[in-house]
């Protein structure tokens, strides 16, 4: 009988680095979402999402990066979420997304 390795996708945002990371130790390493077979809608959404973290990163003071308000803060976990679902609905039920929200 042959197995089946479901894969894991963790979406995320991080500074410097795309929102998909593989946390498989022989493929490990940030993935960019164009790399997917996912749909140009929602590419250009995750895109969208991405960029607008990575706006909140202060280049004079990096410890200073972040979000304005909490709620700004709230809110981009939430579209994560969302996003995650999407991205779990397109790629189907070989791939396993994880959403990790900011903290």
């Amino acid at each position: 009988m042959e197995t089946f390795e479901m894969k894991t996708f963790r979406l995320g945002a991080v500074y410097g680095a795309p929102p998909i990371f593989n946390p498989d130790v022989d493929e490990i390493g940030y993935v960019k979402p164009s790399d997917l077979h996912v749909s140009p809608h929602l590419l250009a959404q995750l895109d969208e999402w991405n960029d607008e973290f990575q706006q909140t990163f202060s280049d004079d003071y990096p410890p200073d990066s972040g979000f304005n308000s909490e709620d700004d803060r709230k809110r981009h976990n939430t579209r994560g979420a969302e996003l995650a679902t999407l991205l779990q609905q397109e790629l189907g039920a070989g791939v396993r997304i994880e959403f990790i929200p900011l903290r």
